[in-house]
């Protein structure tokens, strides 16, 4: 081969790579992520508590969003005091939710989850039940 072959063959070769790097790429996401239906997606991201606590926070996240959707008047104030002492750190957090709901009963459930190891994110769909 001559150079102006190579030459040619890497030209290509790099229109070919950056064609691909344009492409979406969904990293093995659920569908739902992107696309809930007849539901809503929440998370939630690092959590001093643990992955428990974040579970629940991205539920409990749904459940909310839900609610709003569905009518319901949903308010929630979350207070959080970080406290750093000689380099250790603590964070405590207390949240209050209060709804409006008038002759109406929503009732969700948790169809699936997903997380995300790579953004440390924690993913919910939570449906009507």
């Amino acid at each position: 081969m001559n150079s102006s072959s190579v030459k040619c063959a890497l030209l290509l070769m790099m229109f070919f790579l950056a064609a691909c790097a344009q492409q979406p790429v969904n990293n093995g996401a659920p569908e739902w992520l992107f696309n809930p239906g007849n539901g809503v997606v929440a998370s939630c991201g690092f959590h001093i508590g643990g992955h428990y606590q974040q579970q629940e926070c991205a539920i409990q996240r749904g459940r909310e969003r839900l609610a709003a959707e569905q009518g319901v008047e949903v308010s929630s104030v979350a207070i959080i005091k970080e406290r750093v002492v000689n380099g250790y750190e603590s964070v405590v957090m207390d949240k209050e939710t209060t709804s409006s709901i008038t002759n109406k009963t929503v009732k969700a459930r948790v169809q699936d989850s997903y997380y995300d190891v790579q953004r440390d994110e924690y993913y919910v769909w939570v449906v009507p039940n």
